[in-house]
């Protein structure tokens, strides 16, 4: 009789066991918590300080989980390697799977596609699929959270669309391609340019072309080169505008973008 009750104790703390996930950036745990709410436990890499490949005993505390999801990112695909090095158990699952992505003047792929409420759809349906076959169990939990996220997506989609249609905004300078998906779908034209310090005669032409254009934004991700930000801003008398590609408040900081390039 002991022997029956510790199998059947011992079966139910297998049923129970929650199913750990790695990720890389705080995105793309807001993502997965989106669908599964608390069904699932996720480990974060940069929300810790000083991550370093090098540190065994960091590697092995985020290697350890049944399953590293991530956007396949270049240094995901480094870390990547470094985990099935370490765990030869733990299932990889790329999030962005299936979603259309231009090249960029480099020739790669840009990855940057989740700054689009539209293919972002596409991900939350390649989680909502994922986390059915690791926790079928939660279906009912995840069919109510990923249909009412598609919900929220698309009125993030009509919302912003509607905002940059009555502003006066019709494009911005840019030092990267990060935001093409986002002003692609928006309709908003980005002015490429290189992150440097200018000379004189190239200030005339940026001034002269900012004025033809009416560019009055130059948008550029959070920890970049202010002194080079802001002197390219003066010149144009612009306005910085900073974004996050990792957040994990995600929706602030597509609002964010938006409220900072409006003109009304």
């Amino acid at each position: 009789m002991y022997k029956s009750v510790f199998i059947l104790l011992l079966l139910s703390s297998f049923s129970f066991a929650k199913v750990f996930i790695t990720v890389t950036y705080p995105v793309e745990r807001f993502f997965i918590k989106r669908i599964a709410e608390n069904t699932i436990y996720i480990k974060t890499i940069f929300d810790e300080e000083n991550f370093d490949t090098n540190d065994i005993s960091e590697i092995k505390k985020f290697s350890n989980s049944n399953y590293y999801f991530n956007f396949n990112l270049e240094d995901e695909q480094k870390i990547e390697s470094i985990f099935k090095a370490r765990n030869n158990n733990i299932k990889i699952f790329h999030m962005l799977e299936g979603i259309p992505r231009v090249k960029s003047e480099n020739g790669e792929p840009n990855p940057y596609v989740w700054l689009d409420p539209l293919l972002v759809r596409k991900l939350a349906e390649n989680l909502y699929n994922k986390l059915i076959e690791i926790e079928p169990e939660s279906k009912d939990i995840y069919r109510v959270n990923y249909e009412s996220f598609l919900s929220e997506l698309d009125e993030m989609f009509l919302d912003i669309k509607q905002r940059v249609e009555t502003s006066k905004t019709f494009g911005f300078f840019a030092f990267s391609d990060e935001l093409y998906y986002f002003a692609k779908r928006f309709r908003l034209n980005i002015y490429h340019k290189d992150a440097k310090l200018l000379h004189v005669d190239e200030v005339l032409q940026l001034l002269k072309f900012s004025r033809k254009k009416d560019i009055k934004h130059l948008l550029v991700p959070i920890n970049c080169d202010y002194r080079i930000a802001q002197s390219f801003c003066g010149h144009i008398d612009g306005k910085l505008v900073e974004y996050n590609l990792y957040t994990y408040d995600w929706k602030v900081n597509l609002y964010s973008i938006l409220r900072g390039i409006e003109i009304n």
